[in-house]
């Protein structure tokens, strides 16, 4: 399940491994999206700070690696500001086998709730994350993260699970970043009410 928008997987994999980055393809995705719900336009600069350890600018040679992250986060928030619910979460493609796309699933959640931790401290707003809508997705990926494929599952019982599990998270991603507009916005006008 991928977006047309979205840079391939391995080529965000290969960019962010070129790179020297601290997270996978998708933790480091996960970590995007929880920092653009909570700081909106101002998430890339502290994303790439936080997954590759790099100031942009200050890495002309790699080029050709920065441009795809910068792909990334720009399709990445077009499709949650769009209003159209296109957004997806960056995950290995289906013909890879179910549980290495589970674990990255689980992966992704986990750079989520890492990104909108690291999204609350930089916005200065520590009850950013206050709201009923915050609290339940948070804890339900807390849940999706420790996520494991049941033995007792046929094929296409363990396929149908995972689908599921890729639109909960895509909706609830959605969710928060409607939920969190006014918190978005204070950070990007840098003033927190």
């Amino acid at each position: 399940m991928t977006s047309a928008n979205l840079p391939d997987f391995d080529k965000v994999a290969a960019a962010l491994r070129q790179l020297g980055a601290t997270e996978g393809a998708t933790a480091a995705h996960g970590t995007l999206c929880g920092l653009l719900c909570v700081l909106g336009g101002r998430a890339s600069p502290v994303w790439v700070a936080n997954v590759v350890g790099i100031d942009p600018a200050d890495r002309g040679a790699d080029a050709p690696q920065v441009e795809v992250l910068s792909a990334l986060v720009s399709a990445t928030a077009g499709a949650l500001a769009d209003g159209e619910m296109s957004f997806l979460p960056l995950l290995p493609p289906d013909d890879q086998p179910l549980p290495q796309r589970a674990d990255a699933l689980a992966d992704w959640c986990a750079g989520f709730m890492h990104g909108l931790g690291e999204g609350a401290g930089s916005s200065g707003d520590g009850q950013a994350l206050d709201g009923d809508v915050s609290r339940e997705i948070m804890n339900d990926f807390a849940e999706i993260a420790r996520v494991s494929l049941g033995d007792d599952e046929t094929e296409l019982e363990a396929e149908a699970a995972y689908a599921e599990l890729v639109e909960f998270v895509r909706v609830g991603v959605q969710l928060l970043f409607e939920e969190l507009h006014d918190v978005r916005r204070a950070a990007t006008a840098g003033r927190v009410h």
